[in-house]
């Protein structure tokens, strides 16, 4: 009977030993799948503040070159106005005229320009969300697949 009882509290022992060694374990995991989230949130905010910055040097040549854009067409419409229709045939006064009315008259291929930039710029922007979305989402079952399973003391 007595050799009974020993077994019991030497099993009884090995069991709270290895409860606790369970529990050290799991506060480990933890731990690291913390260490893990935190790791990927600051690359995070790091990619969006690079993100953000690439923005804004994307917006800043865009507005230069739409500038540029604009400046040449202006020179191109007084061109146009003060282009000389006097001097020349019949037909290429004619012509000339038709070309300053070209140019005179190209709102409308800058308006064309405008929307098909706007449209690339609204798939672009599309297509980054969509990408996020892949990320997130593959990041999830990343933290979902390493995850250690609680762990459950038997209470008998």
């Amino acid at each position: 009977m007595e050799e009974k009882k020993v077994l019991i509290d030497r099993v009884g022992e090995k069991h709270s030993e290895y409860v606790e060694e369970m529990k050290s374990q799991e506060d480990f995991f933890f731990d690291q799948i913390e260490n893990i989230q935190k790791a990927m949130e600051e690359k995070e905010a790091e990619f969006d503040e690079l993100l953000q910055e690439e923005r804004a040097k994307f917006e800043k040549l865009l507005q230069e070159e739409r500038a540029k854009f604009e400046k040449l067409l202006q020179e191109e419409r007084a061109k146009a106005r003060h282009c000389d229709g006097g001097s020349g045939t019949t037909e290429n006064r004619r012509l000339r005229k038709e070309q300053a009315q070209h140019f005179i008259n190209c709102h409308v291929v800058v308006e064309e320009f405008k929307a098909e930039r706007d449209e690339l710029i609204k798939a672009h922007e599309k297509k980054k969300v969509e990408l996020q979305k892949e990320l997130d989402a593959a990041l999830t079952a990343l933290i979902e697949k390493h995850r250690p399973d609680t762990f459950q003391a038997s209470s008998s």
